[in-house]
Formats: structure tokens, sequence, C-alpha cells
């Protein structure tokens, strides 16, 4: 009976935590009535900037309260009873996060611009931009809250850099949002909230566990970056979850390609886990050459799938551009960091120099992953008989070294790494959990400051020290049970 008050304690002060996430939000909403015009990122108390060390600490202190109780969630087994419960108590979550502004970064508006462009004024937003269309068109948006505030942000001079299904979604969305933003912002996150409750319910299906969807599912970093900043990389999840729910539970393969192809159609980083999903459904043909023509096989279909998508954008080879446009852009990634700290050491070495030390950084980095994932798919397509949470771990090396050979690095990529996070050993798990929180907490670095990639080196000498800090936390808890269970 205690037991149970108290696992009603912490439900109940985790959605007050959630509550105190959005009064921020409501604040301005109620002075505004409105998210246009909404360009305040980076100050957790919408005001004129004032009090801003006070007001991060205060959103620190929530969000660390939050990552507190959801790590008690974890541990404590039966605190809910079934999958049903933990749906519910996600909804409402969630829920709660609608009312979020997107205060620390300005994604959604350029989603919103990109599909607008294309969805009410017939342009391809794989050759034309927000910025450009607007600037030669103004009297046609000058109703278009939805343009005209993605007109300001700071993607608005860049044709799209996400695939073709992300953008039909897009467009699909900003569609039916009748030019008006707020009702725009609210469908977006509908959709993401339906998204998010679907994949707790596809990891339960894959694993037959609570723990893993609450890992998931409660997770105060998935609620702030897909709830509330609305981040379209959720709906990348649950297309790679059916993915692998098609290969492990049904046993078919075309399905599982299909929807990784559609995966790798939202961002292309999901193309990675091709050779896992092919070589373990063709796992007991002993044949090394039948395995690689099966290889060939699939990875034509997959490709031709990924190309096909591009059927109602295509008009030249230009329209793949997009996946090279964030290549160019460095920011919050270790390659920013070491430019941010050449430029403001003083030393002889020049900002030219800092730069070109930059690019070659990132070029070793990029060649020697690629290197080391051909090597990996040689050691799957020889190996006989794969265990797939033995691949799988493999991959998720795999793809925490493409996250840091990417020059423009965001928090928010750490969530491709929760699809197969049930697969992990428990200190991998807790790695992942780990660094999620360090980089949301590494982040509050440009609220007390300024979203500026001079304090990029802050923010990666923030996330190695906190993730650093929670390891060690981790290893002294476990020696404390060694010592009590000898004892």
């Amino acid at each position: 009976m205690e037991n149970t008050k108290k696992e009603k304690i912490l439900k109940i002060l985790f959605i007050i935590m959630a509550i105190l996430f959005i009064i921020p939000s409501i604040i301005y909403l109620v002075k505004n009535t409105t998210v246009m015009g909404f360009d305040t990122y980076y100050n957790f108390f919408i005001n004129d900037g004032s009090h801003k060390k006070i007001s991060s600490i205060i959103y620190l202190i929530i969000f660390l309260s939050m990552m507190a109780i959801y790590l008690i969630f974890i541990r404590k087994k039966h605190i809910f009873k079934n999958i049903k419960e933990v749906l519910i108590y996600t909804g409402i979550i969630s829920g709660i996060f609608i009312l979020m502004l997107p205060w620390t970064t300005s994604d959604i508006f350029y989603y919103m611009g990109v599909g607008e462009l294309n969805s009410v004024y017939g342009q391809n937003p794989y050759y034309v931009t927000i910025e450009e269309y607007s600037e030669q068109n103004p009297e046609a948006i000058q109703n278009d809250t939805i343009m005209q505030q993605g007109a300001e942000n700071f993607w608005a001079g860049t044709t799209v850099v996400y695939g073709p299904i992300a953008q039909l979604i897009f467009t699909a969305l900003t569609k039916i949002s009748f030019q008006n933003i707020d009702l725009c912002l609210l469908i977006f996150k509908l959709v993401n909230i339906i998204f998010h409750i679907l994949n707790c319910y596809l990891i339960y299906k894959i694993t037959k566990k609570l723990k893993f969807v609450i890992i998931y599912g409660l997770n105060p970093f998935i609620f702030l970056e897909f709830i509330g900043n609305v981040h379209n990389d959720i709906i990348l999840v649950f297309f790679v979850l059916l993915s692998i729910y098609f290969l492990v539970k049904k046993k078919k393969i075309l399905p599982s390609i299909i929807f990784l192809a559609i995966a790798t159609g939202m961002k292309y980083a999901t193309i990675l886990l091709l050779p896992v999903i092919v070589l373990y459904h063709f796992r007991k043909e002993e044949r090394l050459g039948i395995r690689l023509l099966r290889c060939i096989q699939y990875g034509v279909i997959f490709l031709a799938i990924f190309i096909l998508e591009y059927i109602v954008y295509f008009r030249d080879v230009d329209v793949f551009l997009a996946m090279m446009a964030q290549t160019e852009r460095y920011c919050k990634s270790i390659y920013s960091g070491l430019y941010a700290l050449g430029v403001t050491s003083k030393d002889l070495v020049t900002l030219a120099d800092w730069n070109s030390i930059r690019i070659k950084l990132r070029n070793i980095v990029f060649w020697l992953f690629a290197l080391v994932y051909v090597l990996f798919c040689i050691n799957l397509l020889t190996t006989r008989k794969i265990k797939f949470y033995k691949s799988v771990r493999k991959y998720n090396i795999m793809l925490i070294f493409f996250l840091l050979s990417l020059s423009n690095f965001q928090q928010w990529y750490l969530v491709w790494l929760f699809p197969t996070i049930m697969w992990q050993k428990p200190r991998m798990i807790k790695n992942i959990i780990g660094i999620s929180a360090a980089t949301e907490i590494a982040n509050s670095i440009y609220m007390f400051k300024i979203e500026s990639w001079v304090y990029d080196k802050y923010f990666i000498m923030i996330t190695v020290v906190t993730f650093l800090i929670w390891r060690l936390s981790y290893y002294k808890t476990n020696k404390i049970k060694e010592n009590r269970q000898n004892n």
C-alpha cells in the first residue's frame, strides 16, 4: 500500500514538472495570442531577455528533476501495470507538451515554410527557397502567417535539406492548416504525439517488455525535443521500428526493406541499417556468393524505392543535393567546437588555419568512419548464422561513429539510437540515456548566452563532463550495491 502511494506521488510529480516546463509558453501565448513573430529562442522564461541566468537555472532544475523521476520509473518494475497504462500516461505528458513553444529551435517553422511553399504555392522546395519566393511575391504571402514566419527562419535561404517523405508530410500537414500558423503548429504537434504513442506500442510489440517502452516513451529528452520542439526524427523512428518489427517478428524481408527506404526518405542516416537487415534475414545461407547476391538484389530494391520517392520533386540530379546541404554547416560538433576554441585562443594561428584544421579533421573522421563501416559490412557478409543482437550492437557503434563524423550535430539526432536500444547491453543503454540528458544540459549554454557557434566549445565540454559525471555516478552506485551484496 505504501509503495502504491509513493508511485502515485512520483507520477503526479512528473506531471507537475511537465507543467512547469510549459508555463513560460502559456504566459507568452496569453500575452501574444499567436506564435506569429515568435523569435526569442534560448530564453526559457519568454521575456525581453533579462534575468537569463536565473531562468536558465530554473530550466535546469526542472529538467534534472524530471530526469530523476524518469530514472526511478525505469528502476521500479511494477510502477506501470501494463502497456495500456504506460500509453495513457505517455499521452497525458505529451498532451501537456503540446503547449510548449519551440524555444530552443526554429526548425518547425522551416518545416511549415517548405510545406506551405509546396502545398499552397505549387513551388518545388528542392529548387526554390522560402526566402526567394517570399521576396519575389510579397503580396501573395501577406495574409499567410506560415510563409511570413518561414521567411524569417535561419534556413529560409536553403532548399529542402530533408528527404522526399519528410517533404510530403510537411506538404500534407500545411495543406490542412489554411495558412494559419497556430493551427499548423498544433497539427504538427498532434501528428508527432500520434507517432510517439505508435513508437511506444511498436517497442512493446517487438520486446514485450514495459521497461523499454518507459526508457523511450517517458524520456524527458523525447518530450522536450519531439513534442515541444516538434522535430521530425520521431517519424523516422516509427518507420525504423516498423522495419525491425517485420524483420524480427514477421520474418518478412520485403516490407522491412520498404519501411527502411521510407525512413531513409526522411533522413539519410538510416541507410546504415540496410546490410544488417538483409544479412540477418539470410543468416542461414551458407554460401557466400548467394549472400552477396541477396545483398545486391535487396540493395537494388531499396535504391529503387528510395529513388521512386523523389519522382514528385525530380527535375534533375540537383534534387539529391539535399542530402549534402547540412554537411556544409558546422554546429555543436567537435569541429565547430575546435574552431570556436581556435578563434578565441591567443596564439599565432590564423582564422584561415583553424578553418583548414577543422575541415581536414572532419574529412579524416568521415573517411575513417567510411572505412570502418565497410569493414563492418564485410564482417557481416562473411559471418554465418548472425545473431541479431550482436549485429545491432555493432551497428549501434557505427551509428555513434557516424554522429561524431557530422559537422552539424544536434542533440535530437541521438534519438536515432533508440529504435535498437532494446538489444544493447545494460551499460550501453545507460550510456544512451546519459548522453541524451548530457546534451540537453549542455544545450543550456545557449540559454545563458546566445545561440551562436562561439559557444559550441562549451557545448562539447559540458556534454563530455556531464556524461563523465553520469558514468561515475553509476559506477559508484554499482560498487555500493556489490558491497551490500557481499556483506
